[in-house]
């Protein structure tokens, strides 16, 4: 007999939102590997179809569906494309993001405004109706990705910092209101991980970074997408309401 293997997520359908670079295309090529059906999805299209295509090269199963969370409007679209192609949705991936770099004092209404609805409003509504869209399927998984930030601000990301400790609670109270639904919602919390965003820091930054990561290293993108697919999988069904940093140790190096 072939053992069980708890991470397969074969028959399962993925949406991961902001997934056309970084953490977000990543985690979707480790879910794909594993057997889903990936949705890419980000505010452009072309951007969409490529990142689809180049995981359907590969040989997994990928399609693109254009997504800007900050809008309702296009939240209900996706939620309506889900249900009429897919039947509905196995795991979400909170992943979209805008990280506004100002001090406190110079975030104005109107830019506040926008990241939360980005951050958090997209997160929260977009999350509502995947739940209804899992109900129907026995459960489902919801991931948040936060960031660091959450626990140990930084100047300058005061409002990405604030959103991103808001996504605890969202995850928590998400897991209690439709855990007897089978669906579990945790968060993940990203260090400072190897993207096109890490490449901006001059070798003195980086090197203070590596200095407070016990095993002195940045992390790799497929290594969040590696959390995203234990916490979505089989393997973690026990798991909610969690807060899973994947950090290299930072976190606890600066207690």
């Amino acid at each position: 007999m072939t053992p069980h293997n708890p991470f397969d997520l074969s028959g399962k359908v993925a949406l991961i939102t902001g997934s056309t670079q970084g953490i977000g295309a990543a985690t979707a090529r480790v879910l794909a590997q594993a057997g889903a059906r990936v949705v890419i999805s980000s505010r452009k299209a072309d951007d969409c179809e490529h990142v689809a295509q180049t995981l359907r090269d590969e040989g997994l199963r990928a399609e693109a569906r254009a997504c800007h969370i900050g809008r309702m409007e296009d939240i209900a679209e996706m939620a309506a494309h889900l249900q009429a192609t897919h039947g509905g949705l196995d795991i979400l991936v909170n992943n979209a993001v805008m990280s506004p770099w100002r001090t406190i004092e110079d975030i104005d209404v109107g830019l506040f405004t926008k990241a939360i609805d980005v951050n958090l409003r997209g997160y929260w509504f977009l999350s509502v109706e995947a739940a209804k869209l899992m109900k129907p399927r026995g459960g489902g998984s919801i991931v948040n990705i936060s960031s660091l930030s959450a626990w140990h601000p930084e100047k300058m990301l005061s409002l990405y910092g604030t959103l991103k400790t808001a996504l605890i609670g969202m995850s928590r109270v998400f897991a209690l209101e439709y855990g007897e639904f089978g669906i579990r919602a945790n968060t993940v919390l990203p260090g400072v991980i190897e993207t096109r965003l890490a490449k901006a820091f001059d070798g003195e930054a980086r090197e203070r970074i590596l200095k407070k990561t016990p095993v002195h290293r940045l992390g790799q993108p497929e290594e969040i997408g590696y959390a995203v697919l234990y916490l979505s999988s089989p393997a973690g069904a026990f798991v909610s309401g969690a807060s899973l940093a994947v950090d290299g140790g930072m976190s606890i190096s600066m207690i």
